[in-house]
């Protein structure tokens, strides 16, 4: 989560763009506990979300804010005799903000997850994402060699299993070796990355059907995994 409001600070000292990515986190911020994440939002020059991510939007469907278009439009826009209607300068004709000419009515994925769902719907499953990645960093931090790498601010955690004795070396092929037998199982899917240069694992908790009994049961198969 970086510090937005001091980026803010230093992008009008030397009058950058800011763009704010909360392509995941930003999803949060539906939260009212969770806006405190993005204090200074209001200096970014622009924001995407990605509510395919974790609002569970139908793939693909991200959400784009700019403060000023004028920039885009003065890049982007074209204006052929083709393309010219009555209607010009009266609506937001969104071809000249970006790359693509046309582009699919993916706003309607939005609208409709809202309307089915609502946004105190939305936000009890995001709730309980956030609790059940609490709890599963609460089991990680009380098991003997596993261990947190990284802060627990939303539903990401980063954790690495590490046996006594074993180099970095050797703990890196561990790391990889044990994920490849959960995928191998089926029971779950794991991202695997690098932290400083060393390999340790992702549990990303968002999914739509994803329940306590599930976080439940994918802890007892990780202990399993590296025994």
């Amino acid at each position: 989560m970086d510090p937005i409001a001091a980026c803010a600070r230093l992008a009008r000292e030397f009058r950058l763009w800011l763009h704010v990515d909360g392509a995941m986190a930003g999803c949060a911020m539906i939260l009212p506990e969770c806006r405190h994440h993005w204090e200074g939002i209001e200096g970014a020059d622009s924001i995407v979300l990605n509510p395919h991510k974790w609002l569970g939007a139908a793939f693909d469907c991200s959400a784009y804010f700019v403060r000023d278009p004028e920039h885009l439009v003065r890049v982007m826009s074209t204006t052929p005799s083709y393309l010219q209607t009555s209607a010009d300068g009266q609506v937001s004709n969104f071809r000249d903000w970006g790359i693509p000419l046309g582009r699919r009515f993916r706003a309607l994925k939005l609208w409709c997850l809202i309307r089915e769902q609502g946004v105190t719907g939305l936000q009890t499953r995001l709730r309980r994402d956030l609790d059940n990645a609490q709890w599963l960093a609460e089991q990680v931090r009380n098991e003997p060699h596993w261990r947190l790498l990284a802060p627990v601010v939303l539903q990401t955690l980063c954790l690495r299993h590490e046996p006594p004795g074993r180099s970095a070396e050797a703990l890196d092929h561990h790391t990889l070796a044990w994920v490849e037998r959960l995928h191998a199982s089926g029971s779950a899917w794991l991202t695997p990355a690098q932290l400083d240069g060393r390999w340790m694992v992702r549990v990303s908790i968002g999914a739509l059907a994803t329940e306590r009994s599930h976080v439940e049961s994918l802890w007892r198969e990780l202990r399993d995994v590296v025994a």
